[in-house]
Parts: structure tokens; C-alpha cells; sequence
């Protein structure tokens, strides 16, 4: 170090500001490495806060379709229910009509429905 010191003061007012530069850029570079430390930190910090949001969104997401979901099942099987319970109406229905046209075919003194 005494070297480059004693090298840059005999070069006279030109060594010492060769010198300053020296300082001044490494005392500039050491400043750029903090602020681009401290620029990436806050991308970093950004980016976590981003993601927690994002899964937030999906979590609520993923419960609001859940809960369709479950809804439309509720709606399908309700509709099943009803068509089943239809359906066995009108096979009684269906079984009731063939009871009574094959009482008419067995006696004949029944009055015929026109």
C-alpha cells in the first residue's frame, strides 16, 4: 500500500488525483453493491409477498368452487330424486291402467270409457 501511496506522490497534484479516483470509485462501487443488495432484497421481498397473496387467492378460489360444487350435486341428486319418484308414479300409473283394461277384457258387462 505504501507503494502505490509513495508512487501516486510523485506524480504530484496528477498522482493525488489519480488516487482520489481510485477512492472515489471504490467507495462508489462498495455504494452501488449496497444499493443493488438493497433493491434485490426488496424484489425478493416483493416477490414472497406476491406469492402469499397468489395462494391466498387460490385458497379462496378452490373453496368458492368446492362450494359450487357441492352445490350443483345437491341440485343434481334433488333432481334425480324427483325424476325416480316421477318415474315410479307413473309406472303405477301405467300398471293401474293395464289392471283396469284387463278387468274390462275379463268382464265384458263393464261399460266401456269413450
Amino acid at each position: 500500500m505504501e507503494t502505490i501511496t509513495s508512487s501516486l506522490l510523485d506524480f504530484g497534484a496528477l498522482g493525488l488525483f489519480a488516487g482520489f479516483l481510485i477512492w472515489q470509485h471504490a467507495k462508489n462501487t462498495k455504494r452501488l453493491d449496497e444499493t443493488v443488495e438493497s433493491f434485490q432484497q426488496t424484489i425478493r421481498d416483493q416477490e414472497t409477498a406476491h406469492d402469499a397473496a397468489e395462494e391466498q387467492i387460490r385458497t379462496r378460489y378452490d373453496a368458492i368452487i368446492a362450494r359450487h360444487e357441492e352445490k350443483q350435486s345437491a341440485i343434481y341428486q334433488d333432481v334425480v330424486k324427483k325424476l325416480d319418484d316421477h318415474n315410479r308414479v307413473l309406472e303405477d300409473v301405467h300398471a293401474s291402467i293395464r289392471g283396469m283394461q284387463a278387468q274390462r277384457l275379463l268382464d265384458p258387462t263393464m261399460t266401456q270409457m269413450d
